[in-house]
């Protein structure tokens, strides 16, 4: 066999055990969960092993972190001097440099600017944008570059070890390297095709199917991946890692798809939208690349059973795309771990806890039996050190981007870092990777601080995590004090307004409507709505573009304009009350 045989078949044997990591969806929450399960493959040595790392959503946020430290780590060290405890650092510093990032809320921060939120009346720019910018500056810039002021673009991510040659490729050229370069895979949705869309380093576009029973079913159009960006139209060359991620965490609904123009001929305009669309987990990301050896991470918001589900329109169609997206959950997972052909580690919010049956209701009027347990687990939660009723709180935290204290980030961190202990320890295949004696130091987490209180809660703390499910008003429903001051000057500022204008205000409900001035409002509100679906059916673009432009700035631009004041307020004032309240120290001395 000669070199260039025996380095292919080097490469081949080093394929078929190549590890990948899954990082779910699920805001913040799902971030926090990641940065516990990447803690514990730290003190474990697992890290250097990691080959291709498959993020969706939240777990795009936190895994393009990594990824940076992780390139600055591999592009400044020779891979012989790389120690198990320099990924050890690497998360130390996410711990704590994640968590004070996230205290500045990015989601309402979208809001702050006015310039910017003026700017949103523009088709070109929507708060994913915003929010992209965002990412870039508070997480990325300050580990790729802190005195930098332009965006990281996708084609720097690529990796070149300190030492390998020209032309490194990280799945052709790991075999004989300890500390292996990864490759990033962030995933969205595209709207105009329903298929994943994945962001590299290297390029950008929908992977090809490779599912048989995908590829008999699914007839309808693909975007395809250019061999790289310097093959694309020059002004989506450099797209940004902020708004990459932005678009991998765009929630339909909640923020704006996130558009790609000129990329493909015909008027196709990509629009973008949450990976969890599609694959809320990211492990066909994984399995497109050949992985066989998975960790996956799982944080992703599930579905909640309710006694009276209401069955109102606007009730009915969220609880149906609920109940669709935990169908799609449990297919990808299936896909999977029911294989049991490749060895997987797998952690998730629900696990440790049982379900409850409910029997029926006998001739008697008496249900046939009282309520039980079924599909319960191997070991409940605590076997890894966090109470039953904790462990479901934590999978009820609310799945946003905005500010998470220090119990609610502590409590999801150390939840993973506990979980994942044994199941890496133990997974066929995995465990394999983990040296007898890995060359850490002592642990030095943060989160380990939360301990006491996961296994042994207080009501104190399950206030606090019941209040972390919630998304509005939690500082209120945490301190009855900020409450009563904040009803009183809402109260003192109300009985102001009314002295000033109250004759003026009584004088304008009071003056009559006449059925003219009615219609007319009726018919501009419609016409605001209308026009612009109307225009885009008929393709006339000389009205739509302007129709279109008058509906984001009514809609869009002045709205969040005039908001900005409130949302200063909220910053500055309620929500570093929140963060307050959240403190570790505020909740009393450890339970015994």
């Amino acid at each position: 066999m000669n070199p260039e045989e025996r380095k292919e078949s080097k490469a081949a044997a080093a394929a078929t055990s190549r590890l990948g990591l899954a990082l779910s969806g699920g805001g913040f929450r799902a971030s926090f969960f990641h940065i516990g399960l990447l803690a514990q493959m730290a003190m474990l040595g697992l890290l250097r092993h990691v080959e291709v790392i498959s993020t969706v959503s939240g777990g795009s946020i936190i895994g393009a972190l990594y990824y940076l430290h992780v390139k600055r780590l591999l592009e400044s060290k020779p891979d012989a001097e790389i120690e198990d405890q320099d990924y050890q650092a690497i998360v130390e510093r996410i711990e704590s440099e994640f968590l004070a990032a996230v205290q500045r809320n990015i989601r309402m921060r979208t809001f702050l600017d006015l310039r910017k939120n003026l700017r949103m009346a523009l088709a070109n720019y929507s708060r994913s944008d915003r929010i992209g910018e965002l990412y870039d500056a508070y997480f990325y810039r300050p580990v790729m570059d802190p005195g930098r002021t332009t965006p990281i673009e996708m084609r720097e991510l690529k990796i070149r070890p300190r030492g390998e040659r020209e032309g490194f490729h990280p799945l052709k050229h790991n075999a004989s390297r300890g500390a292996k370069a990864p490759v990033i895979l962030i995933n969205a949705t595209s709207l105009n095709t329903g298929h994943n869309w994945r962001f590299e380093a290297s390029r950008m576009g929908e992977p090809p199917q490779e599912d048989r029973a995908a590829m008999e079913i699914d007839k309808n159009l693909r975007l395809r991946r250019p061999p790289s960006y310097a093959d694309i139209v020059a002004k989506q060359q450099d797209i940004e890692l902020g708004l990459a991620v932005a678009a991998s965490a765009g929630v339909p609904g909640i923020f704006h798809p996130l558009a790609i123009s000129d990329l493909y001929p015909g008027g196709i305009r990509v629009q973008l939208v949450d990976g969890g669309v599609h694959d809320n987990q990211g492990i066909q990301g994984l399995l497109d690349v050949d992985c066989r050896r998975f960790i996956v991470s799982d944080a992703a918001g599930q579905m909640e059973a309710e006694l009276d589900p209401a069955t109102g329109l606007l009730s009915v169609l969220p609880r149906s795309n609920t109940i669709i997206m935990a169908r799609v959950r449990e297919q990808e997972l299936s896909r999977l771990l029911e294989r049991g052909t490749h060895p997987v580690a797998f952690v998730h919010m629900r696990r440790g806890l049982s379900a409850t049956a409910v029997s029926w209701i006998g001739p008697d009027g008496r249900p046939a039996e009282p309520p039980k347990l079924e599909r319960e687990p191997d070991a409940p939660s605590e076997s890894f050190q966090v109470a039953q009723n904790v462990q479901r709180l934590l999978s009820e935290i609310r799945t946003d981007l905005d500010s998470f204290t220090e119990v609610e980030a502590y409590s999801l961190m150390l939840d993973a870092y506990n979980m994942s202990r044994d199941e890496l320890r133990q997974a066929h295949g995995i465990k394999d990777l983990i040296p007898a004696t890995p060359k850490t130091g002592a642990p030095r987490w943060r989160f380990l601080a939360i301990a006491p209180w996961l296994l042994h809660p207080t009501p104190r703390y399950e206030k606090q995590l019941r209040v972390g499910c919630q998304l509005a008003f939690k500082v209120f429903r945490l301190s009855p004090a900020v409450t009563a001051v904040a009803l009183a000057v809402l109260l003192a500022l109300l009985l102001g307004a009314w002295n000033l204008a109250g004759e003026s205000i009584s004088r304008a409900l009071s003056a009559p409507f006449t059925l003219g001035e009615i219609l007319l409002v009726v018919i501009l509100l419609l016409a605001l709505g209308l026009v612009p679906r109307l225009s885009r059916a008929f393709h006339l673009e000389a009205l739509r573009r302007p129709s279109e432009f008058a509906v984001r700035l009514l809609l869009r631009a002045i709205p969040s304009a005039l908001a900005s004041a409130f949302v200063w307020l909220h910053l500055e004032v309620f929500d570093r009350l929140f963060l307050r309240c959240g403190r570790l120290d505020r909740l009393g001395p450890p339970p015994a």
